[in-house]
């Protein structure tokens, strides 16, 4: 079989008009063995559709902006950062049309929380504000250098037989999380303040959610490259 296609929704920066994407996932995707496909956020609907109907997997990457509380029936939060309805659509239709196929998906950070969003479940929309504790989970500094904090994963977890123990040291650039899983998803990894780090499908299929940034790691630490490595499997015999 060829190499699979991989949909990777972009970025918008709406005052430059401009599309963007971080080339860390690009790079990821590549290395793994896929042929990553990037997709303008600005498209209309049926445009984003057309590029799904021919994707083989789906990566919902990070986002320096928050999910519009209204998708979940949240109040505003004080902190809440600036949203993106563009990408929120288009994670959604993204996501239905996975669901539909049957395809794999790999949300990381805000993908992660956009792939909870759309299967009814709910947010911590500031983890400083509403968690009692809470480690640092939002670190500035290089991607590639930063480690912000251990995580737990589940025995038995898709994450868990990829590292192949329950213990991982990831990086960490946000500032909300799951609160509930929705339909269908369990949460499998915590950071020692108990905040999720790790949704994963129930139904045995390659949906999985990370929120910390594999992307940036995948050179160099062992989970990242399995992680890639896998779902980009996954899309290549994915129906």
């Amino acid at each position: 079989m060829g190499r699979p296609w991989i949909g990777i929704p972009t970025g918008y920066d709406a005052e430059k008009q401009r599309l963007g994407l971080d080339r860390y996932y690009t790079d990821a995707i590549e290395w793994a063995g896929g042929i990553p496909v990037l997709i303008p956020v600005s498209s209309e609907r049926e445009m984003i559709r057309d590029y799904a109907d021919r994707l083989d997997g789906i990566l919902l990457p990070g986002s320096a902006t928050d999910i519009n509380p209204d998708r979940y029936g949240g109040e505003r939060h004080a902190r809440l950062g600036r949203v993106f309805a563009e990408r929120d659509r288009a994670d959604a239709l993204l996501l239905d049309i996975a669901e539909q196929r049957v395809i794999p998906v790999l949300g990381v950070c805000y993908g992660a929380q956009s792939l909870n969003v759309f299967r009814g479940g709910s947010l911590i929309q500031d983890i400083p504000s509403d968690v009692p504790g809470a480690v640092p989970h939002d670190r500035p500094g290089e991607p590639e250098e930063v480690k912000a904090h251990g995580v737990r994963l589940d025995e038995g977890s898709r994450l868990h037989r990829l590292h192949g123990g329950p213990e991982a040291v990831v990086n960490s650039y946000h500032h909300q999380s799951v609160a509930e899983p929705g339909r269908d998803l369990e949460i499998t990894a915590r950071a020692p303040d108990g905040v999720a780090e790790a949704v994963e499908d129930t139904r045995e299929r390659f949906v999985l959610g990370v929120q910390w940034h594999p992307e940036t790691g995948w050179r160099t630490d062992p989970l990242a490259r399995s992680l890639f490595s896998a779902f980009v499997e996954a899309s290549r015999l994915a129906p």
